[in-house]
């Protein structure tokens, strides 16, 4: 399976108010990768689920 992962800076708050900062987008898989802070590995969710539960504030 082909990776092509696009590269992102972007802060969203999830419907706790944590924030986390997007990292990466796999447009094939169709997936938004996140990091949180205080964790040391990268979280990743698929676009459908991370766009009901995260929301922009950076714009």
């Amino acid at each position: 399976m082909e990776e092509n992962i696009q590269t992102l800076d972007r802060l969203y708050k999830d419907h706790h108010g944590v924030v986390v900062n997007v990292i990466g987008y796999d447009r094939i898989g169709q997936r938004v990768i996140y990091r949180r802070a205080g964790y040391e590995w990268e979280c990743a969710a698929p676009l459908i689920i991370f766009r009901a539960r995260f929301k922009r504030i950076d714009q």
